[in-house]
């Protein structure tokens, strides 16, 4: 999917946002100031209001059987008064709505970045996208980014998960973009940044990359960088482009990856997550090369490779032991 700033996303935009202040003045720690920014957001943007309300259709929809359940007595009331029983299944649907937006952070743990990004992506969903200045960038699956263009800089950044740049060279406004401690200053090239892995490749071009506004590297076409153990940026290296960036083409290389990255690559695929609870299996390392749009073959390569088991709920979570 390729589409441009000015293309009328602002619904999809309005409608990751709702999702995100339902579930932020859900939780029993919102404060005052949420609100009041809440009611800036709404008052912000007609489209808020609307986006808002189908937020809370959805949940109603939800509210209604978790009604029903409540009032069923699974909560083991014994002869309540009338107006207890009816407060108690209150009580009852809301917490059975919490857990419901509980259970979906924990299962998909960028939900809140993506809701307030300018763009995003969920778990197996890619997206190109051009911006104002006509650079072209590239999202992977659970990435999410902010853009502000001023007339001194372009500066961009990077939530979570990762993504390709391509960009558009303008000698008096360098483009930076921030993910995490890392932060990349080009002035027109083509290179990714992922920020799980606090690494940046450089397909074409060159990328002055610095570290806490202070250690510098810089990369040339076909190098990398990426954050060491003690926080430093690691020397470049030579790379192969179309290996480091094999996930721009649908594809997941895997080259002795530890178990515990395998798991966080097969979290940009899906939703759901990967739990590995023996530190000993995180440990354990495949290797292999697997279609983006095929999680499964990844999770069968480990049970049929490494000997492992795997027990599965669809959607939220599966379990890897021996």
């Amino acid at each position: 999917m390729i589409r441009t700033e000015s293309d009328g996303d602002s619904a999809d935009r309005a409608a990751r946002e709702a999702t995100g202040w339902f579930v932020r003045l859900n939780n029993p720690l919102a404060t005052d100031d949420d609100r009041r920014a809440f009611r800036a957001w709404l008052d912000a943007d007609p489209a808020h209001a609307d986006a808002i309300g189908e937020t809370r259709d959805l949940w109603d929809r939800l509210e209604a059987p978790a009604n029903r359940l409540g009032a069923s007595g699974w909560h083991r009331e014994i002869t309540p008064p009338r107006r207890r029983k009816r407060r108690t299944a209150a009580i009852a649907a809301a917490l059975l709505a919490t857990g419901f937006a509980c259970l979906a952070i924990w299962r998909d743990a960028g939900l809140i970045d993506r809701a307030f990004a300018d763009h995003a992506t969920r778990p197996g969903e890619r997206l190109e996208v051009v911006l104002s200045d006509g650079t072209r960038l590239y999202l992977d699956g659970d990435s999410a980014l902010d853009a502000s263009f001023a007339p001194a800089a372009r500066d961009v950044t990077l939530l979570r998960g990762r993504a390709w740049f391509d960009v558009a060279p303008d000698p008096a406004r360098p483009f930076i973009v921030h993910a995490g401690a890392i932060q990349a200053r080009v002035l027109g090239t083509g290179f990714a940044i992922d920020r799980d892995a606090g690494s940046v490749v450089v397909d074409h071009g060159s990328v002055l990359v610095m570290v806490r506004g202070a250690q510098t590297v810089g990369l040339a076409a076909n190098q990398r960088t990426a954050l060491a153990s003690d926080g430093a940026l690691e020397p470049p290296t030579m790379v192969d482009p179309g290996v480091a960036l094999a996930w721009r083409h649908g594809l997941i290389v895997l080259d002795a990856a530890p178990l515990a990255d395998v798991a966080t690559e097969l979290a940009r695929l899906e939703p759901g997550r990967l739990l590995i609870p023996d530190p000993k299996l995180a440990a354990l390392r495949l290797s292999g090369v697997f279609r983006a749009d095929d999680p499964d073959a990844i999770v069968e390569a480990m049970r049929a490779g490494l000997g492992l088991k795997a027990m599965s709920l669809p959607g939220v979570a599966t379990v890897l032991y021996r």
